[in-house]
């Protein structure tokens, strides 16, 4: 349960939401809940036909419900949707930032900014940031502690960078950016050839660009171009601990989900979905809207609208099927040796 400082009403949640209220009047909400954990001031959402008994019996005095399954609900307070679950959302979407206690636009004293970086207007940089040369700094961007931001680095407006991000420099990031702590944007990618017996570093002189409303959550990396840039488009997604290498190029509105690794030169397309542990050699192109199932290894080009699974990956039915047959090994097995067996006795 969330419990937010801010209460609102029902004619709040549709001025921002949608749909249409059928309930009582005067009624006051203060928290969003699962329907096993709410309490008598808290908005809950039902879709799912499994969770209609828990939605029952839960004291939440609001749901949020599709308008063909309102008969289901009688006698509740609901606010009708077609999609209960994508409206629910953009409530506490909303009601976060809302009761969200924003820090004053400031520079703390303990910050380093370098003299040639430009700073917009109501920036709030953190204890004990660091800003390197020729930086530039959009309107209404937050950094909070201990971030490091390096020379030549461009950041549009209302980015937030959580504590402990590292940005490296030449790095270019957009408007509406989200990177979480312990991130790291910009190091060298990976990159060695052998020589007389010696691994001689690559230089890695591109650079990072991130395009509008990125989310980049706690612990990624994303590794500088070689020669070129290294491609995140506007609104991808990058869960915890993935790794994307040198010169990858991923499309708009990726997923990309926990400890993803993406090998060098990687090109995804658009509305790609990497589920968790994902691996993909690099220089392999993946298309639109395809969708690759965990712990999966790809080794070759996946084209657009294709479901993967497994390692090696390959089309995600056929990997399902072999999976059922792996169930029927041991009898299979135990009648390949009768049947060896009674070839060896016939001879």
């Amino acid at each position: 349960m969330k419990k937010f400082n801010k209460t609102i009403t029902p004619e709040d949640i549709v001025a921002v939401c949608g749909g249409e209220y059928h309930g009582e009047q005067n009624i006051t909400l203060q928290s969003v809940a699962d329907p096993e954990e709410a309490d008598s001031s808290s908005v809950i959402f039902w879709e799912q036909e499994k969770y209609l008994d828990a939605v029952k019996k839960s004291p939440a005095v609001l749901i949020f419900c599709h308008p063909d399954k309102a008969n289901n609900l009688p006698n509740r307070n609901l606010i009708l949707h077609p999609h209960p679950y994508f409206a629910f959302l953009r409530l506490v979407d909303w009601w976060i930032e809302q009761d969200a206690e924003k820090p004053i636009p400031e520079i703390h004293p303990t910050a380093i900014i370098d003299s040639s970086a430009t700073i917009g207007d109501g920036v709030y940089i953190g204890p004990y940031c660091i800003i390197g040369k020729n930086c530039q700094i959009g309107n209404d961007s937050i950094f909070e502690a201990h971030c490091f931001i390096s020379n030549d680095v461009s950041i549009g407006k209302n980015t937030h960078l959580y504590p402990n991000v590292n940005i490296y420099a030449d790095t270019r990031i957009g408007n509406g950016v989200i990177i979480h702590s312990g991130t790291v944007i910009g190091a060298d990618g990976f990159g060695f050839i052998l020589m007389d017996g010696v691994q001689n570093k690559i230089p890695q002189v591109g650079n990072v660009v991130i395009e509008d409303f990125v989310e980049i959550q706690a612990n990624s990396a994303v590794d500088r171009g070689t020669l070129s840039s290294t491609f995140i488009g506007q609104g991808t997604k990058i869960d915890n601990f993935v790794q994307i290498g040198h010169n990858c190029r991923i499309g708009k509105h990726c997923i990309l989900c926990a400890q993803v690794g993406l090998a060098g030169s990687t090109i995804l397309g658009d509305y790609v979905y990497l589920a968790g542990q994902v691996g993909v050699a690099g220089h392999l192109k993946i298309g639109d809207r395809a969708m690759v199932g965990a712990q999966s290894g790809i080794t070759n080009d996946i084209p657009a609208d294709a479901r993967y699974w497994g390692s090696p990956a390959m089309e995600a039915d056929r990997f399902k099927r072999i999976l059922v047959s792996q169930k029927h090994l041991p009898e299979i097995y135990r009648f390949y040796l009768k049947q060896k067996k009674k070839e060896e006795e016939e001879t």
